[in-house]
């Protein structure tokens, strides 16, 4: 049953995010969510190209966990980035995010982060301008949205809770996650990931398999893609620029993934979803 509920909260977050909402869960017992544990908007995206300017995003999350209140909070984060945040409890909130209200505010985070973390202020602004939503969304039909997965969460929380031996392999495999995520612009390799997660390489080929029916490569792959794909739908940043923001090295290799995947170049693809 918990495997299930899992998957429901899932396919509820990817339906919420096909409405327009950038949607991630945050916390300390979010087991079998780890995939929807980071913001996707392509402004968040770029800014994890810097491992320190990341690491400090963590620490935000932090804070805003010791901010619980049984309510809601919108504010900015220190990239300049706002977003909606609905706590489940004092372990776990949901963040909708992706927005940029306070442009004059943000601006100054902005020039603060080119600076303290060597991005390009230029490309910074682009991204904040075409990546995020620069409208507030209405409180009481994102309530009503938010709410059925708070519920969920909640549900999980407590089942999480009756079930004292939590699959050691489910641990495993969201720490491989997160380790793939956190390090996607890198040459992450079977090896890496075993290195990184203290395990052999065949548990992670096993588990990989297990959870996502994919192999490592495939899926490291399909993840930079869809990072990609974002990139080129809300930015005009130079393909060369995306290709090595999404971990492609390569700028040939990538034409030719994404190609394979959506059946159009990258610059093809950008221009007939420009139109």
């Amino acid at each position: 049953m918990k495997n299930n509920l899992i998957n429901d909260i899932n396919s509820y977050i990817n339906y919420l995010n096909s409405k327009g909402l950038s949607v991630s869960v945050h916390g300390k017992t979010i087991s079998g969510l780890i995939e929807n544990n980071i913001h996707k908007n392509s402004y968040c995206t770029f800014i994890k190209t810097r491992d320190e300017a990341w690491k400090r995003c963590v620490k935000c999350q932090q804070k805003v966990l010791k901010a619980y209140n049984n309510d809601y909070l919108f504010g900015m984060c220190h990239a300049g980035v706002e977003e909606y945040v609905f706590y489940v409890d004092d372990k776990t909130f949901i963040s909708i995010s992706g927005y940029g209200i306070d442009k004059e505010k943000a601006v100054e985070r902005i020039n603060r982060l080119s600076y303290e973390y060597h991005f390009d202020k230029s490309e910074l602004l682009t991204v904040y301008e075409q990546g995020l939503i620069h409208k507030k969304e209405n409180m009481s039909e994102l309530k009503m949205l938010v709410k059925p997965l708070c519920h969920m969460l909640s549900l999980l929380q407590i089942m999480i809770g009756d079930i004292q031996a939590l699959e050691s392999k489910s641990k495993i495999f969201d720490s491989i996650l997160a380790f793939v995520q956190n390090n996607i612009m890198q040459d992450i390799t079977v090896r890496s990931i075993a290195d990184a997660c203290a395990c052999s390489e065949s548990t992670v080929s096993h588990l990989f398999k297990e959870y996502t029916n994919q192999p490592v490569k495939k899926y490291i792959n399909e993840l930079r893609i869809k990072q990609a794909e974002k990139l080129l739908l809300t930015t005009n940043l130079p393909i060369n620029n995306i290709s090595l923001l999404c971990g492609f090295a390569d700028t040939n290799y990538f034409s030719t993934a994404f190609k394979k995947r959506f059946g159009l170049s990258p610059a093809k693809f950008r221009a007939k979803n420009s139109l």
